[in-house]
């Protein structure tokens, strides 16, 4: 079945014609941008498009659900490429919550984390038991020595490490593998917990590192996609050209000026290039003539099925309720109750499964009995706060146990497995492909949707096929919690980093929340008595901008502090002016300094966001006024990045000041006189109440001239500030 070509589409009158083989995420994601510039058709076997953005309609009393049984989460901080496919598709999403429950039949172990000390001592008797208590006080330094492998030198042999090998080698209790390293690998994987100790220790952690997994605190607000994932599916499937449903691609031949598809009724289409985004197995076997290095590395990247059930029996949850969570591990009695650290001779604690009875969760009236590995029972109605009482529930592993009555669905996926070989393998990937095909798809990464769109956005760029924004899409005002880093490189190294938070906000709908946090016009460029609006169209009036016709044309969003308990400072304020049309008209970076000054400077980014401007004021007592600063304030979306590096500046005094200290604090060697000075700031939207972000331009301020008096006390030399205040039309 197929979707007949679309005229008038984006890029149907395009020179080029590609095609995309694979819906997944990849797949997709690489179609959307192929889409923009060229003709895309889209070759899909299964009769629906999505792979794992798998959402089932479900009838219900309370009205249909959308739920999710394959990607179900994401967050702001660590999943960019999927956040700009979204931001692009208008897509919505809404907060998740994440929590992870262990049951273990065969110690009589049950906990969950992440949900406060009922979900850790879920079982009153943890409170008693030193195993629990160890297991706990394991957890920080399991982090400590991971991140310490992550800092060593690549390279070395710690880069073949297996995660078996790097808990034996820190003397970790069989207790803590059995019940918290395993249940973490086994359900963030979807693998078997014995072959989760055979992953790579280093590639394991470098994600888990990625996803803020490596600490007790700090971990990314997850979220979902609000009416399911086949939403965003939808979406792109109505922006591309062609889609050609139940239609397997048999054959792809790749010629001098071409490449030849052929799928399974026969039928073959020309094409200018190949995305081939479908697992390594099912892209090899398509290649009619696939070179030694394709076979060898493709060949090499396994994956596993997994058998999962959508259903209702909350059979499959823990026995004690606080230990419920939304994703849920359970190990059977019927296993063995040792973990094998080391070749299976480390027993793990618990009594001895003879004295327990036949292998049944006995606790709850109805439970069946268990054979087989472990399940990961995933809650939808808390993943996805579904507005039911009822529990929607998808098992892995555990078809046996799970009651025939309540199921509502059964769908099979596949997961990339990762061993040493396969993670080697994986590196060489860019290698296979050629001039005219691409691969793509999950397996270029851990095996997530991000590594899936990511690889998508890698196998478009390879084939030229830019990433083009053809609609404007502005970005939408919120909250942001920021990392703010200022980096010193000359006459000695010096990085200052602190936290914060950062308000984007409409300046035709401020938000107020009085003396908390108040947004107002003497706080920044213009007249106090005009509104911020009014000044910031004055200012770029006065530099030959207009943002259209009308009283209020275009859109002007800010990001900065508001007033708060009678406080506001903002070292950088960004206006991002879009016209009448949506298109950015111009961007304006305000620079404040801590003696009352300020400066506007309007520029003009490119695609990056990347602009150059003159510097005009005196804003550190380190630094003159010469010089010029290099702006990188790229649209906001799920993400703000705001930099800005002072290149150009203080040569002569710089090489003097070098010379004074002799060396001391570590100078930069070679890299004095004009080295850059960088300051930046990047955020990742965030649902924080107001309430977290009060007092944050005062502890900013603070924090910037205590660190002011400690470069001074290190004898960093002073530049003196220019005698008569500094002016600016329409500024100040």
């Amino acid at each position: 079945m197929s979707r007949a070509p679309r005229a008038g589409t984006t890029g149907s009158t395009g020179s080029r014609r590609i095609a995309v083989v694979g819906s997944g995420v990849a797949g997709l994601t690489a179609a959307w941008i192929a889409s923009r510039t060229a003709h895309v058709t889209l070759y899909e076997a299964d009769d629906r498009l999505g792979g794992h953005a798998d959402t089932h309609r479900v009838a219900t009393p309370e009205g249909e659900l959308a739920i999710d049984t394959g990607f179900i989460v994401h967050n702001r901080r660590t999943y960019p490429t999927l956040l700009r496919l979204f931001a692009e598709l208008g897509v919505e999403t809404q907060p998740s919550e994440m929590s992870l429950s262990v049951s273990d039949a065969g110690t009589g172990v049950e906990y969950a984390g992440a949900l406060g000390p009922r979900g850790l001592f879920a079982q009153r008797s943890s409170l008693r038991s030193l195993e629990h208590w160890r297991m706990l006080l394991e957890i920080p330094r399991f982090h400590r020595r991971a991140r310490a492998l992550l800092a060593a030198t690549t390279g070395t042999s710690a880069d073949d490490q297996t995660l078996r090998d790097f808990l034996d080698e820190g003397g970790f209790s069989a207790g803590f593998v059995r019940h918290f390293v395993e249940p973490l690998v086994a359900a963030v994987w979807s693998c078997d917990p014995a072959t989760s100790l055979d992953y790579p220790a280093r590639y394991l952690f470098t994600f888990l590192e990625h996803h803020g997994m490596l600490a007790v605190f700090g971990s990314p607000e997850w979220r979902t996609v609000t009416g399911g994932s086949g939403t965003y599916v939808a979406a792109v499937a109505a922006g591309l050209q062609e889609v050609r449903l139940e239609t397997k691609v048999t054959s792809v031949r790749e010629l001098a000026d071409g490449v030849e598809v052929t799928d399974g009724s026969g039928t073959t289409t020309r094409f200018d290039a190949v995305v081939i985004a479908t697992h390594p197995s099912h892209a090899l076997g398509m290649l009619e003539s696939p070179t030694d290095l394709q076979r060898e590395v493709l060949a090499a990247l396994p994956y596993s099925s997994n058998t999962a059930l959508l259903h209702t029996d909350t059979a499959l949850l823990p026995s004690a309720p606080d230990a419920r969570a939304s994703w849920n591990f359970h190990r059977p009695a019927t296993e063995p109750a040792k973990s094998q650290t080391q070749a299976g001779r480390s027993r793990s604690v618990g009594s001895d499964p003879s004295l327990r009875g036949d292998d049944r969760r006995v606790s709850r009236p109805g439970a069946r009995p268990e054979a087989g590995g472990v399940t990961v029972t995933y809650d939808l109605t808390r993943l996805q706060r579904l507005p039911t009482r009822t529990r929607y529930l998808v098992t892995l592993g555990g078809e046996h146990l799970v009651d025939p009555a309540t199921v509502i669905d059964r769908m099979e996926y596949e997961h990339p497995l990762y061993t040493p070989a396969s993670v080697a393998a994986s590196r060489r990937l860019p290698e296979i492909n050629t001039t005219r095909i691409a691969f793509a798809g999950a397996y270029h990464g851990w095996g997530f949707h991000e590594d899936g769109a990511r690889s998508g956005l890698a196998a478009a760029t390879h084939l030229d096929l830019p990433w083009a924004r053809t609609t404007p899409v502005l970005p939408r005002p919120g909250r942001f919690e920021t990392t703010i880093r200022h980096t010193r490189r000359s006459p000695f190294r010096r990085s200052f980093e602190h936290r914060s938070t950062l308000w984007l906000v409409d300046l035709d709908d401020l938000p107020d929340h009085g003396v908390l946090a108040r947004f107002e016009a003497r706080d920044h460029l213009g007249a106090t008595e005009a509104t911020l609006r009014n000044n910031v169209e004055s200012f770029l009036a006065v530099n030959g901008v207009s943002l259209g016709e009308g009283p209020r044309p275009g859109t002007i969003l800010m990001a900065a502090h508001p007033r708060s308990l009678g406080h506001c400072f903002n070292p950088i304020s960004v206006f991002w002016c879009f016209d009448d049309q949506g298109r950015q008209a111009g961007v304006v970076v305000e620079v404040h300094n801590t003696y009352g000054d300020r400066h506007a400077y309007l520029v003009h980014p490119d695609e990056q966001g990347r602009a150059r401007t003159d510097k005009a004021m005196y804003v550190s007592p380190f630094h003159g006024v010469d010089g010029w600063y290099d702006v990188a304030v790229p649209v906001p979306t799920d993400r703000l990045d705001i930099a800005v590096t002072l290149r150009g500046h203080d040569t002569a005094d710089d090489r003097t000041a070098t010379d004074r200290t002799d060396g001391a604090a570590g100078t930069a060697g070679t890299d004095r006189g004009s080295a850059p000075f960088s300051a930046s700031l990047v955020g990742t939207r965030s649902d924080i109440p107001v309430s977290r972000t009060i007092g944050a331009a005062l502890r900013g301020t603070a924090l910037i001239r205590a660190h002011g008096i400690w470069l001074w006390a290190r004898r960093l030399p002073v530049r003196p500030r220019p005698q008569s205040p500094h002016r600016q039309e329409g500024v100040t």
